[in-house]
């Protein structure tokens, strides 16, 4: 799939793919527990909640870092900020493939978390800094193709290698992509990005305003809140079912075979990569009829409600059709990223971009570890497997209806327009 990057030039092609191949790490990170759980349930016997709490702590390393991953990248730039960061992700890596222990293996993933936490939004800060503003939505939904094939690669791929090298050599191996990654980041980008100053005050003589009260603008902004709730409970809960969830769900619910499992999860991210490549293809054709990108988020967004419930009830023989009508609207999220981007200016948008990450993944914890409670307090109780799934997963639909709802209607008291066009 090609992208139309804006410049016509090697340097352009360089600068994404640069980034692309770090963000894929980066998914690959993020979803590879999906398939690996199994594994460490046998060995390491850790309980449903434990299993979450693992994936989850993911998040809570990459959250933990957001706000000071936004200073660095309006301060340092891109190149420098994330190529810092990934030598985290190396040694996380290899604290979980020596791990013995539950412990361990949480202090690993929080370093991982930590290490891969900029590999998005600094894309995202790069693309605002070097491509014009109308091509951010596309460049932001070409990222996510590379992002899908990285949880692509860690299904039913994965699955399959890992009787010759095992959950440990899978660590081994992706410290290893880290290392090319960086030296990746290293040939790839400009070492310096343009300060741009702002004529509305976001700035001080010419120089960005990096400190924590310059967040200011951003927390008092009416979109960021309109947008919040997608980001928290809908995109991030996304993360949560896609990295983890759906894979116990196939096996223990629908009671299918690990390896089934694995090639369902292939079927499922496969579909969503060629979702995220139509959506780069798709929105400038949109726009020309007059179809923005909030408006066709919005869209987007209630028929994955729909889908979900779909998919989480209607457990006949089409299963699996309504999964992948998911992920193709689902595909839709990464597109509030793009957008509260553009509400600001330049030289704010390392901070507004891992300021709404940061939500992002406080949602994919909370959905990532409750989901795991909430199927154990089920299971303690006596409910079968199907039912403690059906609750929790009812439970987060709810909790994204609501989110839609606000969403909808908070234009209504809370007008806002982009305080930057440029």
């Amino acid at each position: 799939m090609s992208i139309d990057l804006p410049l016509g030039n090697r340097a352009s092609a360089r600068i994404f793919l640069s980034f692309a191949c770090a963000y894929f790490i980066s998914y690959a990170f993020r979803s590879i527990n999906a398939v690996i759980a199994p594994e460490l349930i046998n060995e390491l016997h850790i309980s449903n909640s434990q299993l979450g709490l693992l994936s989850a702590a993911y998040f809570i390393g990459f959250g933990a870092t957001q706000i000071p991953v936004g200073l660095s990248l309006d301060k340092f730039g891109p190149r420098l900020t994330e190529m810092s960061l990934m030598m985290l992700a190396i040694f996380g890596a290899l604290i979980f493939s020596y791990a013995d222990d539950f412990s361990s293996l949480l202090i690993g993933r929080v370093f991982i978390g930590m290490g891969v936490s900029a590999c998005l939004m600094a894309a995202f800060s790069g693309f605002r800094a070097w491509f014009p503003l109308q091509m951010q939505g596309q460049l932001a939904s070409g990222m996510l193709v590379f992002g899908a094939s990285g949880a692509l690669m860690t299904s039913w791929p994965l699955h399959a290698v890992l009787p010759y090298i095992g959950w440990r050599g899978v660590f081994m191996a992706m410290a290893a992509l880290c290392c090319l990654a960086i030296a990746g980041l290293y040939v790839g980008l400009p070492s310096k990005v343009k300060n741009l100053s702002d004529p509305k005050g976001f700035t001080k003589g010419g120089e960005a305003t990096l400190s924590w009260a310059s967040y200011k603008p951003i927390l008092t902004n009416p979109f960021f809140w309109r947008i919040f709730p997608l980001g928290t409970f809908c995109y991030g809960g996304f993360i949560a079912i896609q990295t983890l969830w759906f894979g116990p769900w196939l096996t223990g619910v629908m009671e299918y075979s690990a390896e089934s499992a694995s090639q369902v999860l292939f079927s499922f991210n496969a579909v969503l990569l060629s979702a995220y490549a139509v959506n780069a293809m798709l929105l400038p054709k949109l726009a020309k009829h007059g179809i923005t990108t909030l408006r066709y988020l919005t869209w987007m967004v209630g028929a994955a409600l729909i889908f979900q419930a779909c998919a989480f009830y209607l457990r006949g023989a089409w299963v699996c059709l309504w999964w992948y009508l998911l992920a193709i609207a689902c595909s839709s999220y990464v597109l509030a990223q793009s957008l509260i981007v553009s509400y600001f200016p330049k030289s704010y948008s390392g901070r507004v971009s891992t300021t709404y990450n940061l939500t992002l993944f406080i949602g994919a914890f909370i959905v990532q570890w409750g989901i795991g409670y909430l199927v154990d307090i089920g299971i303690e109780a006596g409910w079968p497997r199907a039912t403690a799934f059906d609750i929790a997963l009812g439970i987060y639909l709810c909790i994204q209806v609501l989110g839609y709802v606000w969403f909808l209607i908070s234009p209504k008291f809370f007008p806002s327009t982009p305080l930057a066009e440029n």
